[in-house]
């Protein structure tokens, strides 16, 4: 069955850009997987996919049609800028949930995908466990440590999904929302899609008879792409979905280079590799692909800044062959979570060069709502055992 899935691979539309490492730390490319997309709140015009061919046949890269929009996009490329002037000018230069970049002595576990291709699992869960700290204290003034969530139940219990051979953080809320999740404590990471699941999954009928009593169960309330269809998201847009509700799940185009940025102790170093063109405005690899072909990776977006850069030390290919005096400018950056662990970046975090849509990071973009009203959250605040 793994060799099958194996050769139907390319057929898949969902997949992760996933690494092997071993205990020295010496990393090779292992797979290139095709990716996710994204969504957002609740005041803007959405359209429930409640069946995936009517994503697939609705266009060939994005739903922007649907809505009316005018004018031509096309993804990788920087996009019209339609937010409104006043938002942007609300939104501050720096701002985080949490990082290492801006707290010392901030320490996490950061999560290591290993060689399943799981972003879209990891990624979506932890912006899921963010999100529920963060608006149970927004809307009840109170405390909650969450237990950490099972990337593995995703791998092993999703039917909308491929497993260890990637999927889609859209398609994971979707799982969430309907069948719900279950802390780690029932189902550890096992680096493989190959164990049982233990969730009631109705008529999917994958429930372990002795596990019925599992009560801990997490639910998501709504899920879309930011701006309310795929590819409709702008770099302001996603800062005000992070600033309002917490972090939230972007696509990349990981790459090779990407992947060597482990143990950085340079706390300024912002990842800025821009095409062999200098002239392109967007980096596209392929042309002929549309969205979802062109990215192969889901990274979690915490939060943003700027800082003045000295070219020489930033990762650009093309920055040692520029002859110019003025060899400092002003840098915008998002401040990236990744699913390589701890030893990759800065304490398993990057500066993201911002603005640019480096790697199409500002084409797709998803938030994922945590649900108070069912589940054990809602016993949780039954019982006002909140700390």
């Amino acid at each position: 069955m793994r060799s099958e899935r194996i050769q139907k691979k390319n057929l898949l539309v969902g997949m992760c850009y996933a690494e092997k490492k071993n205990r020295d730390y010496h990393f090779e490319e292992k797979k290139k997987k095709n990716l996710p997309p994204i969504g957002r709140r609740s005041n803007y015009k959405k359209f429930r996919f409640s069946n995936l061919q009517k994503i697939y046949g609705s266009t060939q890269t994005h739903l922007r049609d649907i809505y009316g929009r005018s004018g031509e996009r096309k993804y990788g490329c920087r996009k019209r800028d339609i937010l409104n002037l006043k938002i942007r000018l609300t939104l501050p230069k720096q701002f985080s949930w949490g990082d290492p970049f801006n707290d010392e002595n901030f320490e996490e576990n950061v999560d290591d995908q290993k060689d399943c291709g799981s972003c879209y699992s990891i990624s979506s869960v932890y912006s899921l466990e963010r999100r529920f700290e963060i608006l149970f204290w927004k809307k009840y003034k109170k405390k909650v440590n969450m237990p950490r969530l099972s990337h593995q139940s995703i791998l092993s219990c999703s039917p909308y999904n491929q497993g260890c051979d990637g999927g889609y953080p859209f398609l994971v809320g979707k799982h969430m929302y309907e069948y719900g999740i279950i802390p780690e404590q029932y189902m550890h990471y096992e680096n493989n899609d190959y164990n049982n699941c233990i969730m009631d999954m109705g008529n999917y009928n994958h429930l372990n008879k002795q596990n019925r009593n599992i009560k801990e169960i997490y639910y998501v309330s709504d899920y879309n792409y930011i701006n309310g269809c795929y590819e409709c998201t702008n770099e302001y847009e996603m800062m005000n979905e992070i600033i309002l509700n917490g972090p939230i799940v972007a696509a990349i185009n990981a790459t090779s280079e990407l992947l060597n940025f482990y143990n950085i102790e340079d706390k300024n170093v912002v990842y800025d590799i821009l095409p062999k063109d200098t002239h392109q405005v967007c980096d596209v690899p392929n042309k002929g692909f549309n969205g979802w072909q062109q990215t192969n990776h889901a990274i979690n977006i915490v939060g943003w800044g700027e800082q003045i850069i000295n070219q020489d030390k930033i990762k650009n290919d093309d920055a040692n062959n520029n002859n110019n005096d003025n060899n400092h400018k002003l840098v915008k950056y998002w401040i990236i979570r990744n699913t390589w662990g701890k030893n990759w970046g800065y304490k398993g975090y990057l500066k993201f060069q911002r603005g640019i849509n480096l790697a199409g990071i500002e084409s797709q973009a998803v938030y994922i709502d945590p649900d108070f009203s069912r589940g054990y959250p809602k016993n949780i605040l039954q019982s006002d055992s909140l700390e």
